[in-house]
């Protein structure tokens, strides 16, 4: 996924996943140059808690804290999402809102590759929607590694592809590995929790489910890869970034706010 001498940023929520990403990986390359990379979403008590909890683990680990607040830098924050389209798919916006600052601070803080905290269920939760939807571009884009959409951009990795969401929880209690003690307040009953309470149902009768659905998902991959055309991609014409269509979902997604905030 990376080489030692790569400089590598590490995507972090605040919650147990990514912190013991963080706090793993510092520990298995101390002579790696790690960034961690936070956003500020601006949720009520929660985005403080969280940020809270990401500078005390950036303190002990002795790695650079790099901050984006999204009010200060956008005049938005994600509740605001509640008086667009996007009001009962507030956690779907949010996604796109944070690949997209992910990788302008990737881009920013010059590291090579950019590591996010997907855990097993993650992961699997996602492929099985794409796949039962046939949402088959959206499928490939889940692969553990996903070279640079453009130059000077980061690759993405998820080192946690195969760590059970558990694993990663036993991991922070047993480093003393601080991580967030509050919900997000949007998250409550959204698609991903209920995929991931189905994949837990099926996972009592069969353990080993969700690696196997995994390894059948991953075979699958290379197979779509070699059918599908490569979707082009041009530049976005408000932000610059690499998109397939003339805006990109990131600067639509942010002017629906600004209308919503004119009306």
């Amino acid at each position: 996924m990376f080489s030692v001498d790569n400089a590598v940023g590490v995507a972090v929520s605040g919650g147990k996943d990514s912190a013991a990403l963080l706090h793993a990986l510092r520990r298995a390359f101390p002579e790696t140059r790690f960034v961690a990379l936070y956003i500020n979403l601006g949720i009520p008590e929660y985005s403080e808690h969280c940020q809270a909890k990401v500078e005390k683990l950036a303190g002990i680990l002795g790695v650079e804290l790099q901050v984006f607040n999204l009010h200060e830098e956008l005049g938005v924050r994600i509740g605001d999402f509640k008086r667009t389209s996007f009001g009962g798919k507030l956690c779907s916006v949010c996604g796109t809102i944070k690949r997209r600052i992910f990788e302008e601070m990737a881009m920013k803080t010059h590291v090579q590759v950019l590591a996010t905290g997907h855990n097993l269920e993650d992961v699997v939760g996602v492929m099985l929607n794409n796949f039962l939807y046939g949402r088959w571009e959206q499928f490939v884009r889940l692969k553990p590694v996903l070279p640079p959409l453009a130059e000077g951009m980061a690759s993405k990795v998820k080192p946690l592809i195969r760590s059970p969401e558990n694993e990663n929880l036993l991991y922070c209690l047993y480093e003393d590995v601080p991580f967030r003690e509050i919900d997000c307040p949007f998250s409550k009953r959204t698609g991903m929790r209920k995929r991931t309470e189905l994949l837990g149902t099926i996972s009592r009768f069969n353990p080993y489910f969700k690696h196997q659905l995994l390894n059948r998902f991953l075979e699958l991959i290379p197979l779509l890869e070699g059918i599908m055309p490569k979707p082009a991609l041009g530049r976005c014409n408000v932000c610059g970034f690499p998109s397939s269509s003339e805006i990109c979902a990131f600067c639509k997604r942010i002017n629906l706010v600004k209308k919503a905030d004119k009306t």
